[in-house]
């Protein structure tokens, strides 16, 4: 089992670099509180020195 820090996919650590496509099919899920998993749609990333800034589209509720 992971760390609670640690993001999985499927139970599987991500390898280093992998790639982030646009586009619909992500879940983004909340860690602290009450547990929630909303669908989004990664509209573009921004590399900002060795941080990554990703921007997504989630539909209001």
């Amino acid at each position: 089992m992971a760390a609670a820090t640690e993001i999985t996919i499927k139970g599987t650590k991500p390898a280093k670099g992998e790639r982030m496509t646009p586009g619909a099919g992500w879940r983004l899920a909340t860690t602290k509180g009450k547990k929630r998993i909303f669908t989004a749609t990664l509209l573009d990333t921004v590399n900002k020195g060795n941080v990554r800034i990703a921007i997504f589209s989630v539909p209001k509720t």
